[in-house]
């Protein structure tokens, strides 16, 4: 693992403080869980079990495209100071 995935990750933690999830973002997730909570009601125990599965891969993408998002924002930032530094 290079040294921008270790910080991804959370094995380097230059700043320990969680970020605040802001009110759109909440109410947001707050109609997820209602919607879910509506949806997995209907469900058989073996619809619930594709569901979860669903779910777990729906995970696996975000994370994998958040890291992607967080490396190239980093890579750009570290571009910039490069930039202004050698001008």
């Amino acid at each position: 693992m290079n040294i921008l995935e270790e910080l991804y990750y959370g094995n380097i933690a230059p700043n320990e403080k969680c970020a605040r999830l802001n009110s759109e973002v909440t109410k947001l997730l707050k109609l997820l869980n209602r919607n879910e909570e509506k949806l997995t009601v209907t469900f058989s125990e073996e619809q619930k079990i594709i569901f979860e599965k669903y779910k777990d891969c729906n995970r696996e993408i975000s994370e994998i495209c958040e890291k992607d998002v967080f490396l190239n924002g980093f890579r750009l930032g570290a571009r910039t100071i490069i930039e202004s530094v050698n001008e």
